[in-house]
C-alpha cells in the first residue's frame, strides 16, 4: 500500500500555482487529509526503519523532523507565503541537529533523497577537517565506493579558496577537505512517492550512505 495517492501530487501542484493564503485556506482540508497526514506517518514509518539499522533513532518523534509548509518571509524578497514540497531532516537528534542523518523531500516533480552535513559551525568545522586530515585516503575511498557513488554521485557543497596550512597537505589528497559543507542528493522521478515501493526506495538510499554518514558523523562528535 503506497504511502501517498496521486492527489497529494496535485495538491503541490495547485499550490504552485495558486500560492496565497486564500487558496490555501478553501483546500486546507485536502492538506490535510491527502498531505500533512500521509506524510506525518511516512516518516514515521522512516524513523522505525532507520532505528532497525540504527538504535538511536527510535527516540525522534516525527514532529521533531518535519519542516513547516510554512514559508518564514521575513527577510525574503519572495513574499510567497507557502512551500510547495513536503521535507523531512531526520535525525536522532531531529532537523536541528547537525547530525548527517536522512533528508526527504518532494514537490510535484520531483522525489529529493540525501543526507550528510549542511549547516556546519566554524569550530565543527575545523574538527571534522582534523577527522578527514587525519585519513583522507579514507574518506575518498567512501565517496568512491560503488554503493555511494552509484546513487549520489559526487559530494555536494561550498567550498572555502583558502584553508588553514595545517590541512594543505592532505587537500593535496582529499581537495573535499575544502568544503564547508558536506552533503549528498538524489533526484529521482516523482513516481516513487505515490508507489508501493517509496519506503524501500529511501531506504535503500539512506543505507548506501551508511558508511559516509557514519564517518561525517564521527568527525562532527569528535569535537
Amino acid at each position: 500500500m503506497s504511502h501517498f495517492e496521486p492527489s497529494a501530487l496535485k495538491f503541490l501542484a495547485d499550490l504552485a500555482a495558486h500560492n496565497d493564503r486564500d487558496w490555501f485556506a478553501d483546500h486546507r482540508k485536502t492538506y490535510e487529509q491527502q498531505v500533512r497526514d500521509p506524510f506525518k506517518s511516512f516518516v514515521a514509518d522512516v524513523i522505525s526503519a532507520c532505528a532497525e539499522r540504527e538504535p538511536a533513532f527510535a527516540e525522534v518523534a516525527p514532529k521533531h523532523c518535519i519542516f513547516r509548509i510554512n514559508r518564514d518571509t521575513r527577510f525574503s524578497k519572495d513574499k510567497q507565503p507557502y512551500k510547495t514540497h513536503l521535507s523531512a531532516g531526520i535525525s536522532p537528534g531531529g532537523k536541528k541537529s547537525g547530525d548527517p542523518g536522512l533528508y526527504v523531500h518532494f514537490d510535484a516533480e520531483r522525489l529529493v533523497i540525501g543526507g550528510g552535513a549542511y549547516w556546519v559551525e566554524k569550530d565543527d568545522l575545523y574538527v571534522l577537517r582534523e577527522h578527514i586530515a587525519a585519513q583522507p585516503e579514507r574518506f575518498n575511498d567512501l565517496l568512491a565506493d560503488p554503493s555511494f557513488s552509484s546513487k549520489y554521485g559526487a559530494l555536494q557543497g561550498a567550498r572555502n579558496v583558502r584553508i588553514p596550512k595545517e590541512f594543505r597537505e592532505a587537500a593535496e589528497i582529499c581537495p573535499h577537505i575544502l568544503n564547508k559543507q558536506f552533503f549528498y542528493m538524489a533526484e529521482l522521478p516523482v513516481k516513487h512517492v505515490v508507489s508501493n515501493s517509496l519506503l524501500e526506495k529511501v531506504m535503500e538510499h539512506f543505507d548506501a550512505a551508511a558508511e559516509v554518514r557514519q564517518f561525517l558523523r564521527a568527525g562532527l562528535q569528535a569535537g
